[in-house]
């Protein structure tokens, strides 16, 4: 549709624009063109000038769709994941196995891939699923709040998750999709215990927002045994901000050194 309406837009602006260029020809100069279109009214142009504009802007939004068609899909199947998902899991066969759900997705963006492939131009191809990696990874690290505990078994599964659907993205747009490097990362940081993912941000800085970190430690939380009660949790809540705090005011120090320096 939307090509079609592209098509038709393109049309209708043609043909205004040679009724156009038959309006401003002089009377020697229409004695030496071989057209022979009646005069056209000033209303009927604007009409036709309208008619176009709202082809195209049709075309436009036809393409917004698709743009977010496919990510509604990644939401769909991604959230209920979190919310829905075993990832207390012992290791088994099931840890083993690609979430149901990821499969799905992939197979969806797959499918949606072979269509446009045939159907649209390279650079409106690249509209509809350029940036697709970064969402996913952002609503992947945004689930965790939403897991009730996750295991070391089920941390491994999400990062083949995020692997599969990585591998598949690239595949499509033909990048790297580092952004679900960030993803892989993150999910890989449940692997420490509360107090040593505190470490990793002092060690490492800082690389996601203070609400991913809280994300996770309190994830770890209702996922570890031994890592105490409610008091020590806020206890740890309050030295991570903390930190973020600190590795801020580190960060912002060397840049003004360097600002200075220069």
């Amino acid at each position: 549709m939307h090509e079609s309406l592209e098509w038709l837009a393109g049309r209708t602006k043609s043909a205004f624009s040679n009724l156009s260029t038959s309006q401003m020809l002089s009377p020697a100069q229409e004695s030496h063109v071989n057209m022979d279109l009646p005069p056209v009214s000033e209303q009927i142009m604007q009409t036709l000038s309208e008619l176009a504009k709202s082809f195209q802007d049709m075309a436009d939004r036809c393409l917004l769709v698709l743009h977010l068609e496919v990510r509604v899909h990644c939401f769909h199947y991604l959230i209920p994941l979190a919310k829905e998902g075993n990832y207390a899991i012992v290791a088994n066969v099931e840890s083993m196995d690609y979430d149901p759900l990821v499969v799905k997705l992939n197979k969806d963006i797959s499918a949606i891939e072979e269509a446009m492939s045939v159907s649209l131009q390279q650079h409106k191809f690249q509209y509809i699923f350029e940036g697709l990696g970064h969402l996913i990874s952002c609503i992947l690290i945004n689930g965790a709040q939403y897991f009730r505990r996750i295991s070391e078994s089920g941390i491994k599964k999400m990062c083949r998750n995020i692997f599969v659907l990585q591998q598949n993205l690239t595949n499509i747009t033909m990048s790297r999709e580092a952004d679900l490097d960030f993803a892989r990362q993150y999910y890989e940081m449940l692997y420490n215990t509360a107090d040593e993912l505190l470490n990793l941000v002092v060690d490492q800085g800082v690389k996601y927002t203070e609400l991913e970190y809280i994300h996770a430690l309190t994830l770890l939380h209702r996922s570890q045994t031994g890592v105490g009660d409610q008091t020590t949790q806020n206890t740890r809540l309050q030295r991570l901000k903390e930190i973020i705090c600190e590795q801020a005011a580190i960060k912002q120090a060397t840049k003004d050194k360097k600002i200075t320096t220069v």
